[in-house]
């Protein structure tokens, strides 16, 4: 009478074809969460810009101007701001109520946001970080002539952060003042 069990070399092909499909399903999965962070920080970046956009006209003012003195030192100066931290520094850690970074990335939104009409109050990047605001727009026109330095410029910081700082996605808005 012959046995019904399974045979090693049987329950071994069984083990190797799971091991296959599990490793498959974690690297799905992994290219999923990626597709869906990129997916949230363009829509992120998107609806800041129009924000942005959106204020500059209701304002009559480019964004340095609407965002003016935020950082205390200079006109729109958010993005230094958050750069200006040592290398390695998780943003998303830092107290948000007293850190420089946030306090000043939160009167930015505040100010685009009574200005365009268009509430971006919170808006943080997949990691719970702040967006990188830079505003360029008539920044040094003495230097670079009436449209300033370069677009208004939007980011996210890089992630993982690997010694020194730098962003990625950036988005530049349209500039704002005539002739540009």
């Amino acid at each position: 009478m012959r046995s019904k069990a399974f045979t090693i070399v049987e329950l071994l092909i069984v083990i190797v074809v799971i091991a296959i499909l599990a490793a498959i399903s974690v690297v799905s999965y992994n290219g999923i969460q990626q597709r869906s962070q990129t997916s949230k920080i363009d829509a992120d970046l998107a609806t800041l810009s129009k924000a942005i956009q959106a204020a500059r006209i209701s304002s009559n003012k480019v964004l340095r101007d609407i965002t003016l003195a935020t950082s205390g030192t200079s006109p729109g100066n958010t993005a230094t701001t958050c750069m200006s931290k040592p290398a390695n520094t998780d943003l998303a850690t830092l107290n948000k109520s007293t850190d420089s970074c946030w306090t000043v990335y939160t009167l930015s939104l505040q100010r685009i946001s009574a200005a365009s009409g268009i509430n971006v109050n919170g808006l943080v990047d997949p990691w719970g970080r702040p967006y990188m605001i830079d505003e360029n727009e008539q920044e040094d026109t003495a230097t670079y002539g009436p449209c300033g330095l370069y677009k208004d410029v939007l980011a996210v910081y890089l992630r993982p952060m690997t010694g020194s700082w730098g962003f990625t996605n950036d988005k530049p808005v349209p500039y704002y003042t005539p002739g540009c």
